[in-house]
C-alpha cells in the first residue's frame, strides 16, 4: 500500500505559513519598563518623615502629616534614631541598584544601606532588596519628577509601631 500526498500541498504550505505566521518562531518580547522607573532613578534627599495617620502621644492628639523629626524629643531614645536620618541621601541607579548614605537602622532595617530595587504590584510598590536578598516593599504614596513619598511602618522602641511617610526630593 502506497501513501499518496498531493503535489499541490507543497505549494499551499509555504503560502499558509506566510499569511498566518504559523511557521514563524518569534522571540518573546522583552517587556518595556514603565515611565515610573525613570522617575525613581536618580539621587534623592530626605525632606522629612511624617505621620501617615493621626496618633495620640502623651495625651496629645497629633494630626497626620506631622513631622516625626519635630516630635523626636517626645519619643525618648527612639527619637534620636529619626533625627540621625535628616541628612540621608538615596541613590536609585538605572541598573537596579540602590545605596543609602545615612541612618537606616530604624526606618529601613530590612533594606539596609545597599542592595537592588524594582517596582512591583503594577509599579505602585518600590521593592528594595537588601544585600542579603531580603525583600522590603514600600507603597509609593506620591511620585513626580521632583518628589517621592514612600510608606513605612516603623517600630519605635518603647513607644509604638506607626505608619509613616518618607518624603524625598530630587
Amino acid at each position: 500500500m502506497r501513501f499518496f500526498i498531493p503535489r499541490y500541498l507543497f505549494l499551499v504550505l509555504p503560502v499558509y505559513c506566510l499569511f498566518t505566521g504559523a511557521c514563524k518562531k518569534d522571540k518573546p518580547a522583552i517587556p518595556q519598563k514603565s515611565p515610573k522607573y525613570e522617575l525613581v532613578t536618580g539621587t534623592w534627599k530626605q525632606q522629612d518623615i511624617v505621620l501617615a495617620v493621626a496618633v495620640k502621644l502623651n495625651k496629645q492628639n497629633i494630626p497626620a502629616g506631622t513631622s516625626i523629626i519635630a516630635l523626636a524629643p517626645l519619643l525618648g531614645p527612639g527619637g534620636a534614631l529619626f533625627t540621625c536620618t535628616v541628612n540621608n541621601t538615596y541613590q536609585f541607579d538605572g541598573d537596579g541598584s540602590f545605596a543609602i548614605d545615612g541612618c537606616t537602622t530604624l526606618i529601613l532595617p530590612v533594606a539596609g544601606n545597599s542592595g537592588t530595587w524594582d517596582l512591583d504590584v503594577h509599579d505602585s510598590v518600590l521593592k528594595l532588596i537588601s544585600a542579603k536578598g531580603e525583600n522590603d516593599p514600600h507603597w509609593i504614596e506620591n511620585i513626580s519628577s521632583t518628589n517621592l513619598d514612600l510608606s513605612l511602618t516603623v517600630t519605635i522602641p518603647g513607644v509604638a509601631t506607626i505608619p509613616l511617610i518618607l518624603k524625598l526630593k530630587k
